[in-house]
């Protein structure tokens, strides 16, 4: 019993961290996400107490292993502070917005302690403590805890979750059901990218199972693959939906130079024409069966780029502009979660709302509206803690290029001869990156969670020295 639990209890608990805020992907209120604080305190817990033993190892060695490791990562500390940052936000809000007579404007009152951290809103504040609450829980845990074999698990299982959800999505829109039809039409915030970075892991997924020769790869490629395609292109918006389309061609190149030698001919064949077969199926049904739905809108607002950047650019532009305005008035702890929506009034014209009628709370630039939002003190927090987890990856990626190929390695290739979710890893954290300097992905915690605990187990593909192999 003792194994069955340490083996598969821990693994159990982080999926729930990361499955329950997909719970929220298709609401624009999230503030239920409380309960991932209590979730993340007892996976803190169970970390504790029952951590993966590895062989050879006791509990009690397996117990002090992990203190050891999580108590010499960096990125603890920097997460440390974070939370710490959070919780003043969410202990110093709740200011009120009050009207001045004399000046005729709105102002909202000063909080608590001046000196620290705060935030208008206190729910808001809250959901954001227990997002990032949650995610470092998660981090820790996946970086120090969770063997390689749990990882690859938790990435297919994801894969097939989140396609599973594109279809009811879809099917739900396809009936007019909002808000899913709206988000059709316009792309819902967070939503066609979430189906885009699983896409891309669910390729990596898939490709990786097929090389190891697992059983039920299949349902791999209907849910993750088939399932993430078609809610990418019903919710993805216009340009990110072109960008994750083209990467996705490209993983689809790297299948058969990765797979080689490692699979019969005939099953590469047989992938080819699966997958040639379901993209022509899906190409047709969007475009020809059915004209009047949002892939074929999408497909043709292509044709007239200029007038689509121009109105993207326009409201860009102001919301930007506004977000600076903001930060410069309070450039090191910001104004805290949601905060530009609140504050975005104060520094604006009435003529310049027109271009804020949708996505209020929204800069259009996640950058922007986290040094808005947190400041320069919470801004360099999160770079540093990304940049430690990026550190991992490029280290031990490094050790991988000067290994060079084993003795029994047919592919000379570096990317052929690492793991196919570090590749496709990297490409779907990319594709967030990209698509946040002109959308706001990262508010909706179902994508950031799901970002950066792909990018916390990328390292744990890799070889940790130059004596191991992958």
């Amino acid at each position: 019993m003792q194994k069955i639990l340490t083996k598969y209890w821990l693994l159990v608990h982080i999926g729930a961290i990361l499955f329950f805020p997909w719970s929220y992907l298709s609401r624009s209120d999230v503030n239920g996400l409380v309960p991932l604080l209590w979730l993340s305190l007892i996976t803190f817990e169970v970390a504790l107490l029952l951590p993966t033993v590895r062989s050879g190892e006791t509990l009690a060695d397996a117990r002090q292993r992990v203190v050891r490791t999580v108590v010499a990562d960096p990125f603890f500390y920097i997460s440390l502070a974070a939370l710490i940052y959070a919780v003043l936000q969410w202990l110093n809000s709740d200011c009120k917005r009050v009207y001045l007579p004399d000046a005729d404007l709105w102002q909202f009152t000063p909080p608590r302690w001046s000196w620290a951290p705060f935030g208008v809103n206190a729910t808001a504040a809250l959901m954001s403590f227990s997002a990032i609450f949650a995610s470092v829980t998660g981090c820790l845990c996946l970086r120090h805890i969770i063997s390689q074999t749990g990882k690859r698990y938790l990435l297919q299982v994801a894969a097939c979750v989140s396609g599973a959800m594109a279809i009811f999505f879809v099917w739900k829109a396809s009936h007019g059901v909002e808000p899913y039809g709206e988000y059709a039409v316009n792309g819902g915030d967070g939503i066609g990218i979430f189906f885009s970075l699983w896409l891309i892991m669910g390729m990596g997924a898939y490709v990786d199972a097929l090389a190891r020769q697992q059983r039920g790869s299949e349902g791999l490629f209907a849910l993750g693959i088939v399932g993430n395609l078609v809610g990418m292109l019903y919710f993805a918006k216009t340009l990110p939906l072109l960008i994750s389309s083209i990467l996705a061609l490209l993983v689809f190149f790297y299948w058969f130079a990765y797979l080689g030698v490692c699979v019969p001919r005939n099953v590469k064949l047989k992938l080819f024409l699966v997958s040639f077969v379901v993209v022509i199926s899906v190409a047709t049904a969007t475009i020809f069966v059915f004209p009047g739905n949002p892939v074929a809108v999408k497909v043709k607002s292509l044709q007239d780029v200029d007038v689509y950047w121009h109105g993207l650019s326009e409201t860009k532009e102001l919301r930007t502009s506004s977000a600076m305005k903001i930060w410069q008035e309070h450039p090191w702890v910001g104004v805290g979660p949601d905060g530009f929506r609140q504050f975005v009034g104060t520094v604006i014209s009435g003529k310049e709302w027109r271009l804020l009628k949708t996505d209020q709370a929204c800069v259009y630039n996640d950058s922007v509206q986290f040094l808005c939002e947190y400041g320069l003190f919470g801004f360099l927090l999160l770079v540093s803690a990304i940049v430690t987890l990026m550190a991992s990856i490029c280290y031990r990626a490094r050790i991988a290029w000067k290994q060079g190929p084993l003795e029994n390695d047919v592919n000379n290739a570096f990317l052929l001869r690492v793991s196919p979710l570090v590749f496709t890893g990297v490409l779907a954290v990319g594709v967030c990156f990209l698509e946040s300097w002109f959308s706001c992905p990262f508010r909706t915690p179902s994508v950031s969670m799901s970002w950066v605990f792909v990018l916390a187990m990328l390292s744990g593909f890799l070889p940790a020295n130059a004596r191991k192999s992958r």
